[in-house]
């Protein structure tokens, strides 16, 4: 439980040695070595606590909304390239589609909305799931604002300066069209009265300061969207059904092999929920297929149990 330094014949705890020997790189390296100790750490956690499967996940980002008064051009682009570099330097077993892909689905470049301006998450899942995703990012840029307070003691307390960036993720699994994560962040940065008067009159921002607070929450955010997602079991879906071949649109890209097996699940159901939403009902397994020819994004299956497989059918690893 305890060991013993011989030099000293002092008793130490093993975890007080490792939050030592942790104290010790931070103050020879700086806080970026205890982040990259942290973010290493998670990774970690989440390759072991992550489902058992080799298949790597889809995951489609939307261009986030901009509600802020900020006139800076592509700021949206600029949080979406943040956000995907946390991504994808914290999650290597996702592939994500972004704005920025020359190829990115057309089914992407809009958000489906219901009549009272709310996303539509139903046909957000059907497209994601016509597309082979996994699951889908959105969000928006929700403010920019600026604020000024005094700090300090007494008669020593003077005015600083601040501007205060928002920004709202949601992330919706493609099996079920239900939230994975719903969550704001929120990042201030300390900027001089000049910056502060500025943003006031015209909604304009140093890109320094916008660059500094957008890198901050992609960051943050970045980790959340990873453990959201990484914890989900892999899923897939039915395209079609030609006589006794079946169509999947995921391939060789993901990690698929010839001669995979996957259990089928009825996902088809609806139910209405709160509000009016709409959910899908993950329903109970009814066959088995096999992998029998694989494309890069695509691949080919037969049945090997049950009957009555359609087109938009669940499909998960055999276990």
């Amino acid at each position: 439980m305890f060991r013993r330094f011989k030099s000293f014949g002092v008793k130490v705890h093993p975890v007080v040695g490792s939050l030592f020997l942790l104290l010790c790189i931070v103050s020879i390296s700086g806080c970026s070595a205890y982040s990259s100790i942290e973010r290493s750490t998670k990774r970690l956690v989440r390759d072991i606590k992550a489902p058992d499967s080799d298949l790597k996940k889809r995951v489609g980002v939307l261009l986030f909304e901009n509600k802020t008064t900020l006139v800076n051009n592509d700021v949206e682009k600029k949080f979406i390239n943040d956000l995907y570099e946390t991504i994808a330097s914290s999650c290597p077993t996702i592939l994500l589609e972004k704005p920025s892909d020359s190829d990115y689905p057309d089914a992407l470049t809009a958000v489906p909305r219901t009549r009272s301006g709310h996303i539509d998450n139903l046909a957000l899942a059907r497209a994601g799931r016509q597309l082979g995703l996994n699951a889908i990012v959105t969000g928006a840029l929700i403010t920019v604002a600026p604020d000024k307070r005094k700090k300090g003691i007494l008669w020593l307390k003077d005015t600083h300066y601040f501007v205060q960036v928002r920004i709202a993720t949601e992330v919706y699994d493609t099996e079920t069209a239900a939230k994975l994560l719903d969550k704001s962040f929120v990042h201030e940065v300390e900027v001089d009265e000049l910056d502060l008067e500025s943003i006031k009159d015209g909604g304009k921002v140093n890109a320094s300061i916008a660059d500094k607070a957008f890198k901050t929450i992609a960051d943050e955010m970045g980790e959340k969207i990873c453990d959201a997602i990484v914890f989900q079991p892999w899923k897939g879906f039915i395209t079609s059904i030609d006589a006794d071949k079946i169509h999947l649109n995921f391939g060789g890209k993901i990690g698929l092999k010839t001669g995979d097996l996957f259990d089928v699940f009825d996902s088809n159901k609806i139910f209405e929920g709160l509000e009016g939403r709409r959910f899908f009902i993950p329903g109970t397994k009814i066959g088995e297929i096999k992998i029998t020819a694989v494309h890069p994004d695509t691949a080919e299956a037969i049945l090997v149990s049950g009957h009555d497989i359609q087109s938009g059918f669940c499909v998960q690893p055999k276990e």
